[in-house]
């Protein structure tokens, strides 16, 4: 499975930023201007600041953080060794994100596997 199979059922789903290790984007779907467009990247501080947080309060490692605007909703996966940020419409079903995470797992443990 490819990561544009996974969003096919979903719909409202309007950028996908996939980031490394170091934050360089590696992809970005539908194109880079829709995701340079919402400015995602700038998001990813946030999360990180979040990931600290959570883990100096003895509390499990953090997967997804979900935020809420009027017009969208960000959830922010952390797939290590990626990264994985999508905006989508705020009526998308954020379940049905949420899901995502077991296939973004999957899918980054089969890339690794692949290099190797």
């Amino acid at each position: 499975m490819n990561f544009p199979q996974l969003f096919a059922h979903i719909d409202g789903i309007e950028a996908i930023l996939i980031l490394d290790k170091d934050g360089t984007p590696i992809i970005k779907l539908p194109n880079n201007a829709a995701v340079d467009q919402l400015d995602l990247q700038t998001l990813l501080p946030s999360a990180q600041i979040l990931q600290d947080q959570s883990s100096r309060m003895n509390l499990k490692k953090l997967k997804t953080v979900v935020t809420y605007w009027s017009a969208r909703q960000i959830i922010t996966y952390n797939v290590p060794p990626l990264t994985i940020i999508i905006a989508a419409d705020r009526n998308v079903n954020t379940g049905a994100l949420l899901n995502l995470y077991n296939d973004f797992q999957t899918i980054a443990s089969e890339s690794l596997t692949n290099r190797i």
